[in-house]
């Protein structure tokens, strides 16, 4: 397969793909995929540029041929934004993303006299070689600092999530971060076209959208929404993630005594933490609590966060199961779903946290219990 073929083919791909994140069938992450949507398509304009200039495109139709090459300044700012609404609690539209779209509209505006009469700006010798760098190095320079934006995000949104949810397995973004590596590869293969033009890479650069573009189809279509809590819940657990580098809300000394009792009750006697699916709101619920007071609970006299402290409880539970004759028609995955972990290797991972060894070599280095 040659690479105008394999070019061709992860243009319409991208098109299908951002027309499905825009639409979104299924209604998750909707806002998020919106955005992240457009990013896609933009990477299908870059894409189908190279075919139209070599059919002459940009001799019979220059504004329009101009137009898409601007076009990839909108690229970066469209994934970064998709990544902030996948990883905020807050949906509605927010007026200072309005200031990622900028250096697209400065260029837009720099390229107007060609857009009216054909010709580009003179510019005196000694001004044309500084504005050249400037052309040339803007657009690698953006997408770099995106880059890093978004990985930052990602980064935080792991422990931000960790604050609510006691499994983090679906809602943990790791699928975007992985694209962001490939991501970073495809930056490094646009350089070598741009400064270096590295011959025996280039034909492998198709190959590596291609690669991208399915890769992000795979996991995009079947995300799970990020945030499905109720209306009154998502203000609550927001209230938290803004005070996360402040003290919170202050609860009464008694109030805390009080809560510290029932969270211990609750879950020594109902075991909770056997539920896969709970999150600080429903443990909140329990205590007629709100999840405010409910994380201050764990944070202050517990030194822990939501995740961390509900599968301390399932650790435990998972070694008096692996002890126990009860259990021992149970293999490895039984013993994890039973304890309330969804996935076997969150369950060894945690596990071997929490006690230094696997749950096999815990088995062996403990005497059955008869």
């Amino acid at each position: 397969m040659n690479s105008p073929v394999i070019i061709e083919l992860t243009a319409g791909a991208t098109f299908l793909l951002g027309f499905l994140l825009i639409v979104q069938p299924r209604k998750v992450n909707v806002i998020a995929n919106r955005y992240l949507g457009l990013f896609v398509l933009t990477i299908g304009v870059a894409m189908i540029e190279i075919p139209l200039y070599y059919q002459d495109f940009h001799l019979r139709h220059p504004n329009l041929f101009e137009l898409i090459g601007l076009i990839r300044f909108l690229t970066a700012p469209l994934l970064y934004i998709s990544i902030l609404y996948f990883t905020s609690f807050e949906k509605g539209f927010k007026r200072n993303i309005l200031w990622h779209f900028l250096p697209f509209l400065i260029f837009c505006a720099f390229r107007v006299p060609f857009f009216i009469t054909g010709q580009n700006l003179e510019f005196s010798a000694e001004t044309r070689p500084i504005l050249f760098f400037i052309l040339r190095t803007a657009l690698p320079f953006q997408t770099f600092i995106y880059w890093i934006l978004s990985w930052m995000i990602l980064r935080n949104h792991i422990k931000n999530i960790r604050r609510f949810s006691s499994v983090t397995e679906k809602i943990d973004l790791y699928w975007l971060r992985s694209f962001l590596v490939i991501i970073l590869f495809l930056l490094l293969a646009w350089l070598n076209l741009v400064f270096f033009n590295l011959k025996y890479l280039i034909p492998y650069t198709p190959i590596l959208y291609l690669i991208s573009v399915f890769f992000l189809a795979y996991f995009s279509l079947q995300q799970k929404e990020i945030f499905d809590f109720a209306k009154e819940d998502l203000e609550d657990l927001s209230s938290i993630k803004e005070q996360k580098n402040e003290s919170p809300k202050r609860v009464a000394e008694a109030r805390l005594m009080e809560l510290d009792t029932q969270l211990k009750l609750i879950m020594n006697a109902e075991k909770l933490y056997l539920d896969n699916e709970l999150n600080l709101p429903k443990l909140a619920k329990k205590l007629n609590a709100s999840c405010n007071e409910t994380s201050f609970v764990i944070n202050q006299l517990h030194g822990d966060n939501f995740y961390n402290f509900i599968n301390k409880y399932r650790v435990e539970e998972a070694k008096k199961m692996l002890l126990s004759e009860k259990y021992n028609q149970l293999n490895i995955l039984g013993i994890a779903y039973e304890s309330g972990f969804n996935s076997k290797t969150t369950f060894n991972t945690t596990f071997k946290k929490h006690t230094g060894l696997s749950p096999r070599d815990f088995v062996k280095s403990n005497t059955i219990i008869t």
